[in-house]
């Protein structure tokens, strides 16, 4: 092992870099733009309004209600790790905490369950047409397996990061060997629409979790052995899960609408929004939207019309304060011109400082 490791053991890396991440993304968060209402007043240019028509489910900001069904388990795990249990519960909070769905409440989909003789299996397949009849008010149904898990532990060399970073130049990268317990699984779920009974969405889910551990004597004299499967492979499906949260609020956006704009006294390109969107609806402060306007499009072949979403521009959260379903963003400089009173917005996914280096974090540790 590398001469400096026994400074820093390798069980307390994992906090020092995630001491790290929290501290970069508190100074990250700490300088994000804020704006002093009182700056901005009403210009011409805030009377104009969004020549389009707002659709009717923009203006009523209708959240998809969503009942996510137990997953399937088809690993040698089925009766001694609960993953699909496991994978049900993440899957159902995950979604209610994005902000952009409502998710059917657990007591009511285990009514759904037993009016359908629905139990959790191998497979999970579904009756759609039975399932439509009895669960009311609902647009959308998770349903999923847990196709495979695997659960190791192997002896292999590590690279001692903080002894490589205190070495003298020219001694090259300090390794240490260790114990590798690795948990994976491979989860896939298909979200059917209600009442079309129409594939929306179909997800395929990685998790990985590895957890590297000193060799101790009787490792090096009996091998490195696996000491807890289930939680490595629960702890593999929480992060399966949470990896897909961006692409879960892409697929379940929120719409609303600006409903006022202002311009800043000194500066005309400095202008900002004020959104039928907030709190509730997953927005935060440093949280970007879309802004939409909708062009309509006709079918050639049908003759039907439609109303088509396209991005116009972007805005960043600054204030979420107003109300649970208020908040304010910052018109960037190059769209200032083109931002109206009726312009649509939309939710997007999570992005940051913290969420990218919490990725770099999975890789390392």
């Amino acid at each position: 092992m590398g001469k400096h490791s026994e400074l820093f053991p390798m069980n307390i890396k994992p906090l020092i870099f995630l001491v790290a991440v929290m501290a970069t993304a508190f100074i990250v968060s700490s300088c994000a733009s804020k704006v002093t209402v009182a700056e901005f007043r009403q210009e011409p240019l805030d009377s104009k309004t969004a020549s389009h028509q707002l659709p009717q489910y923009v203006i009523d900001k209708k959240k998809a209600k969503l009942a996510v069904l137990p997953p399937g388990d088809a690993t040698q795990f089925r009766d001694v790790c609960g993953l699909a249990k496991s994978a049900h519960e993440n899957l159902a909070q995950t979604l209610a905490k994005i902000g952009t769905v409502d998710v059917v409440e657990r007591g009511q989909l285990d009514a759904f369950m037993q009016e359908m003789k629905f139990q959790a299996g191998i497979t999970n397949e579904i009756d759609a047409n039975k399932f439509m009849e009895i669960a009311k008010g609902i647009d959308y149904v998770f349903v999923g397996s847990i196709s495979s898990a695997s659960a190791t532990c192997s002896r292999a060399e590590n690279v001692d990061l903080l002894g490589t970073l205190l070495a003298k130049k020219g001694e090259g990268i300090k390794t240490e060997q260790v114990c590798r317990d690795q948990g994976r699984v491979l989860i896939n779920y298909r979200v059917i629409e209600f009442p079309s009974g129409k594939v929306k969405h179909v997800f395929t889910l990685n998790g990985q979790k590895t957890i590297n551990r000193n060799i101790s004597y009787a490792d090096m004299v009996m091998g490195c052995k696996l000491q807890d499967p289930c939680g490595i492979l629960q702890e593999a499906t929480y992060r399966a899960i949470d990896d897909a949260k961006e692409s879960l609020t892409e697929t379940f956006s929120t719409y609303g609408y600006i409903f006022k704009t202002i311009t800043h006294k000194s500066n005309k390109k400095n202008r900002i929004a004020f959104l039928s969107l907030g709190k509730a609806d997953g927005l935060e402060a440093g949280s970007a939207v879309d802004i939409i306007e909708f062009i309509t499009e006709k079918d050639p072949i049908k003759g039907t019309e439609s109303a088509v979403a396209r991005v116009v521009a972007e805005c960043i959260v600054t204030e979420t304060e107003l109300l649970n379903d208020r908040s304010i963003c910052i018109i960037s400089e190059e769209n200032a011109d083109s931002v109206f009173v009726k312009h649509a917005v939309r939710t997007k996914s999570e992005t940051g400082v913290f969420r990218g280096m919490q990725k770099i974090y999975r890789k390392v540790f």
